[in-house]
């Protein structure tokens, strides 16, 4: 009996025990302060429903933004793009389609990637009018044995389909042709030409062994009447493709005429006893009319074009006679004066030659001459050849 009622009195302990310590465990994780009303509570609920829609909104707000942000940037793109098209176009149809000569700095049809070609042209009487002169880029003129004078004349893009008369070839005129690393055509050469083309292999078409590259006229007697045009040689070229070349001078952008030394309107150039070269100035066309002997006799092309010139070249070299034909030897290696003709002036200067290199020209300043887009006749002379230039009546 008194066995169970202690068994009794300790599980009622237990249960007292258990129970404080639930009530005190409730009381503690209560927090401080009052329990919101009912009215708190749904005040707060909206709040937070408000609060969750202004969020949203904000989102939405913010989506919306991040949208016509992206729109406007994406139209702004597409203007940017559309208005970088429109100036490409712009380009393309300025200069973007317009390919410079190296060596006139005028438009051309199109870009040659082969090699320059330079040609042999005979300048007897019995020679004129010549045949693809005029579009020349650059030619040289050269006194030869007899008085007479031969040109070099340098293509690369928009070869002619007719040059001539093609004539042989001094070995003046082959160490002017591997300055531009050209392609030489010719019909022979002098003794001492013919030894250097086969000593230093130099690229070059004979026609005396490559007679296909050539025709003959019958309009004219032999041997006034052999030539060659591109659609004979393009083939050849073809195989000589990844030769690039700099601008052969510095091309003036914009003309400005000042600070002239002297006018020369009428340049007369004394080769030897009656052959005169005379250039004209028309300042109107800003260019040089070529005439022979006297102001009576033009020197027309083929196709009834007189031959203009806008950048004149005088080249003063050393000169003298090799043989008892008449043969000369010219000295292109290392430096001699120069005369500069251009815009109806004329400056001096000098010219410079290293090995193979190619010629360089300079003024009196001692800088690289600046010549007008257009071509440009070297004249190459004797060092006491006369040159009268004066002002046109």
């Amino acid at each position: 009996m008194r066995k169970g009622i202690l068994y009794g009195l300790v599980i009622l302990l237990v249960i007292v025990a258990v129970s404080a310590f639930m009530l005190r465990s409730e009381l503690g994780n209560e927090p401080s302060g009052t329990e919101p009303s009912v009215e708190e509570s749904s005040q707060k609920d909206v709040t937070e429903k408000e609060d969750e829609s202004q969020e949203g909104q904000e989102d939405i707000s913010q989506d919306t933004d991040e949208q016509e942000t992206s729109k406007e940037s994406q139209d702004t793109e597409e203007q940017d793009t559309s208005e970088e098209t429109t100036e490409e176009e712009i380009s393309e149809s300025t200069d973007g389609d317009v390919v410079l000569s190296k060596f006139d700095y005028l438009p051309v049809n199109n870009k040659a990637l082969h090699r320059a070609t330079m040609v042999s042209i005979e300048n007897t009487p019995k020679a004129r009018p010549q045949s693809g002169i005029c579009e020349a880029p650059i030619v040289y003129e050269f006194l030869v044995e007899g008085g007479i004078t031969r040109f070099l004349a340098l293509y690369r893009s928009d070869i002619p389909d007719k040059i001539g008369p093609i004539r042989s070839v001094r070995p003046y005129m082959i160490e002017i042709a591997q300055e531009y690393n050209a392609l030489l055509l010719h019909a022979g050469a002098s003794p001492e030409g013919f030894e250097i083309l086969e000593n230093t292999d130099y690229t070059n078409l004979d026609q005396i062994y490559n007679g296909k590259y050539y025709w003959r006229s019958q309009q004219r007697p032999t041997p006034h009447n052999l030539y060659t045009g591109e659609y004979r040689i393009n083939d050849y070229l073809n195989n000589m493709l990844g030769v690039e070349y700099d601008n052969r001078f510095n091309f003036e952008e914009i003309m400005i005429i000042a600070n002239a030394k002297s006018k020369a309107e009428k340049v007369n150039i004394n080769y030897w006893g009656s052959y005169d070269v005379i250039y004209k100035y028309s300042p109107e066309k800003n260019t040089y009319y070529r005439y022979l002997g006297d102001l009576d006799t033009p020197h027309f092309c083929e196709n009834n074009t007189q031959i203009t010139v806008k950048n004149i070249i005088v080249q003063f070299v050393k000169t003298s006679v090799k043989d008892d034909a008449g043969r000369l030897t010219m000295e292109l290696e290392g430096s001699n004066k120069a005369l500069y003709f251009r815009n109806g002036i004329v400056s001096e200067g000098y010219w410079e030659k290293e090995g193979q290199n190619l010629t360089k020209f300079y003024n009196e300043n001692n800088e690289k001459i600046t010549v007008n887009p257009g071509n440009t006749w070297i004249q190459i002379v004797p060092t006491n050849t006369k040159i009268n230039y004066e002002e046109s009546d």
